[in-house]
């Protein structure tokens, strides 16, 4: 069997890895049938064609790891793999005894002759980056996991994901304190106010609040803080984008689910409570003005890009001219 695992969340995937090898270390526990070839180190890597053509005396069950192959191989070393498996293919997916998993950290070029080559023979899993409903049911089903008798409360969830925003694996780490210091009763949003710091994204939402409400001065303020405190300020900037888009998508929805929040959730693809907050938004921002806004942030980004202006006066320039 062939296994490709894979995409933009790569904790899950790193999870679903780390099961597979668990699950085989139970019938094997001495790992005389593990083999693992790591691409970003340079050990052993060049014998794994002979680790596949090799049958193992000691270990009638083989599990063949490949790490980050895609990314990381020469392209000599990729088509000598695919010449192999065009090859070989029949076998080793035959073979009942051998499990050969291609794990890459992240989402691979989908242009890429290897990726082509496994994604037409592998057993492929795409693990995207959850959002909405899916994220909600992932955060729930970890807790559990973590601590089988606790649990979430809905604003709590909300202002996890607000402060922490959608990383599975930053969301995990925060989701261990909660657990371990909520000890079994329910985790309030009090206690992610006490120990999950809030991330830029969070703190983009006080600006664009105070943007709304024509208070430049606090906006200009917040900007300041967010570089104070070593944000990368292109990064501020396109969450301005970001955000000023959610809210464009979300004004545009609004006239057709009338202010009903979950339904412009799953029609949009954000989550509930972005959706939510954009709504507030919404009404302090009539739509020429948000066209306007959005078109502002798209030449300024133009700007940027090309070096006619340094993206920390772009940053002070938005808000003083909105």
């Amino acid at each position: 069997m062939i296994l490709f695992l894979y995409g933009e969340d790569p904790f899950r995937s790193r999870q679903k890895l780390a099961e597979i090898k668990k699950r085989f270390l139970v019938s094997d526990a001495s790992g005389s049938g593990l083999s693992i070839f790591n691409w970003t180190e340079k050990n052993s890597k060049y014998r794994l064609l002979d680790v596949l053509g090799t049958s193992n005396l000691l270990a009638p069950k083989r599990l063949v790891i490949v790490r980050d192959m895609l990314e990381v191989a020469t392209d000599s070393e990729k088509d000598e793999l695919i010449a192999y498996l065009k090859k070989y293919e029949k076998q080793i997916q035959a073979d009942q005894d051998l499990v050969v998993i291609f794990w890459e950290d992240g989402q691979p070029k989908k242009n890429g002759k290897l990726y082509k080559a496994l994604f037409k023979i592998a057993k492929s899993q795409n693990f995207e980056r959850l959002s909405g409903g899916k994220l909600d049911q992932w955060l729930a089903q970890r807790i559990k996991e973590l601590d089988p008798t606790g649990g979430i409360s809905g604003a709590a969830l909300e202002k996890l994901i607000l402060f922490a925003g959608s990383d599975t694996d930053y969301l995990d780490k925060e989701l261990q304190k909660l657990v371990n210091f909520a000890d079994g009763r329910i985790i309030q949003a009090d206690d992610v106010e006490l120990l999950v710091r809030a991330n830029s994204d969070a703190n983009i939402f006080d600006t664009i609040d105070a943007l709304s409400a024509n208070n430049k001065k606090k906006a200009l303020r917040l900007v300041q803080e967010h570089l104070k405190k070593g944000d990368d300020p292109f990064y501020v900037f396109s969450m301005y984008v970001y955000q000023f888009r959610n809210i464009l998508k979300v004004a545009d929805l609004d006239g057709q689910y009338h202010g009903n929040d979950y339904a412009i959730a799953k029609a949009s693809g954000l989550h509930p409570f972005v959706v939510k907050k954009s709504l507030s938004q919404v009404r302090n921002f009539p739509m020429p003005k948000l066209k306007e806004i959005y078109q502002k942030l798209s030449d300024l980004d133009t700007r940027i890009k090309t070096g006619q202006i340094d993206i920390r006066v772009a940053l002070d320039k938005f808000i003083v001219e909105l």
